[in-house]
């Protein structure tokens, strides 16, 4: 009998081992994520709208793995213009969900906003949807990166009051560095 316990136990530490190495790899989705991994410059024109006159938006930040490469961290400084709210500096949050099947992205910055998205990639085109408040007012929101060389890629923001009618909000390019 202890013979058979013993066993048995070996057995459910062999089960549990295995499992344990099959679930703590990356799947193919997550490295995909590899190509936001660096040092990155970000230029944008914030096009005139309801929220103002527009301007230059500037961004520089830097992403990495963290330990066990599930997650990308990045940490970034940003301008704009002064109405729209200013200099400020970003933390940033990559992921896959895969039993939602998406990608992740959850955004916190020095002006006190947190910004969660969800994104799919097709092909070379990278797109990330959420919805954001600000004044009280609820809309969405749609940011498509498409890559342009393993160094560059074109990024375009966009706001939504109903989620059929889309208006720029910014349009530029990010270079890695």
């Amino acid at each position: 009998m202890n013979r058979k316990i013993v066993f048995v136990l070996c057995l459910v530490l062999f089960a549990a081992s295995a499992w344990a190495q099959m679930s703590m790899t990356p799947g193919p989705e997550v490295k995909k994520l590899d190509y936001f991994v660096g040092s990155w410059s970000v230029e944008c024109t914030i096009a005139q709208g309801p929220w103002g006159m527009g301007g230059k938006f500037t961004q520089n930040s830097t992403n990495e793995w963290m330990s066990g490469n599930f997650f990308l961290t990045g940490h970034n400084d940003f301008k704009m213009p002064p109405e729209l709210g200013g200099e400020g500096k970003g933390a940033w949050f990559f992921g896959y969900d895969t039993d939602k099947n998406v990608y992740t992205l959850e955004g916190f910055n020095s002006q006190g906003r947190h910004e969660a998205w969800q994104g799919s990639v097709s092909g070379d085109t990278w797109t990330w949807t959420g919805s954001q408040t600000y004044a009280g007012q609820e809309f969405q929101q749609r940011m498509t990166m498409k890559v342009i060389s393993p160094t560059s890629y074109s990024e375009k923001y966009e706001i939504s009051m109903d989620g059929k009618d889309w208006m720029t909000f910014m349009e530029g390019k990010a270079t890695k560095k």
